[in-house]
């Protein structure tokens, strides 16, 4: 994405099975460099917690010296994916006709239809009409076919 598009992810989507095996891989006796240990502002250094998660990948190559991205748990990504999705674009890709990377246009929000009656039974539907608009597909990536462990 950084090569030909300029463009770093923002935040980063995973299953349940990819955050443990991320966690599993930089948390493993060979990968010391690999991990950050934070002191709290208190100054306890020893102020540990049991079963802990990555919660941050540091992305290297985004400019200003770096990136902090969140890795986050989607329940409906499914295992063996990772979704990176860039929520701002540079400037050189903002424009009135490019105004997001994403966004869901809504025609009609929800709605209740109350049908008539020909039976005993009450029917009622719900409805809602909206589409997802997607202006920036290079800024959205995805991962697919990750072995588990």
């Amino acid at each position: 994405m950084w090569n030909l598009y300029q463009v770093s992810p923002t935040v980063l989507y995973v299953n349940v099975q990819e955050l443990k095996n991320i966690t599993a891989k930089v948390l493993s006796n060979a990968s010391g460099p690999l991990l950050r240990y934070e002191v709290g502002a208190d100054g306890n250094p020893y102020d540990l917690a049991a079963a802990g998660a990555v919660s941050f990948y540091f992305n290297p190559f985004a400019l200003n010296g770096g990136l902090k991205i969140p890795v986050r748990i989607h329940p409906r990504v499914p295992p063996g994916t990772i979704i990176g999705f860039a929520e701002n674009l540079p400037i050189q890709y903002q424009s009135n006709e490019v105004p997001n990377v994403a966004e869901v246009k809504t025609r009609q929000d929800y709605y209740q239809i109350d049908w008539p009656v020909v039976t005993r039974q009450r029917q009622i539907g719900v409805y809602a009409e909206e589409v997802l608009a997607i202006y920036a597909p290079f800024a959205i990536g995805i991962i697919t076919n990750i072995a588990n462990g």
